[in-house]
């Protein structure tokens, strides 16, 4: 399976409706989850260097479909470590991807990681997610937009309702 991912509608990061959203478009191929990333300077943390949390909000969303993609297991954040190597300079593209590493009881391990052209790594994320309880999945899914997703993606997100 490979493609597109959906979006989810509300997110900062990959809402398509978002006047003030970055639009990352998520893809998926060969149990990876990536997306170019390419921020100007309103990002910036310091001079030309994109910020740190931004670069993790990132990884953090492409952590959650790579579990999900891997799993169909919907995982919240529960902790994470997360390592900086070279500076990530805003109006410079960069390709963020994530991996989904194993499950422990109700940990959920993954990892991802921005890559630079050169493709070294500029910053990672290892992170431990827990399944989400009592979740409504019919609201989760209604929550998304799939009007650029691969319909076999799609399908794969709709198997959740059954």
């Amino acid at each position: 399976m490979k493609g597109v991912l959906p979006v989810y509608k509300d997110s900062f990061f990959c809402g398509f409706n978002r006047e003030d959203g970055l639009k990352l478009q998520m893809m998926y191929e060969n149990g990876i989850v990536f997306c170019d990333v390419n921020l100007d300077n309103r990002f910036e943390g310091y001079t030309d260097v994109l910020h740190g949390g931004m670069i993790f909000g990132i990884l953090d969303v492409i952590i959650w479909y790579v579990i999900f993609m891997e799993t169909q297991k919907i995982g919240m954040t529960r902790q994470t470590e997360m390592e900086f190597f070279k500076p990530v300079m805003c109006g410079s593209t960069y390709i963020a991807k994530g991996q989904f590493l194993r499950i422990e009881d109700r940990d959920i391990h993954a990892t991802a990681w921005m890559e630079n052209d050169q493709g070294e790594i500029c910053a990672r994320v290892d992170a431990l997610f827990r399944e989400a309880r009592d979740l409504p999945l019919d609201h989760f899914i209604n929550k998304f937009d799939f009007s650029r997703t691969d319909p076999e993606i799609k399908k794969h997100f709709m198997s959740l309702l059954g």
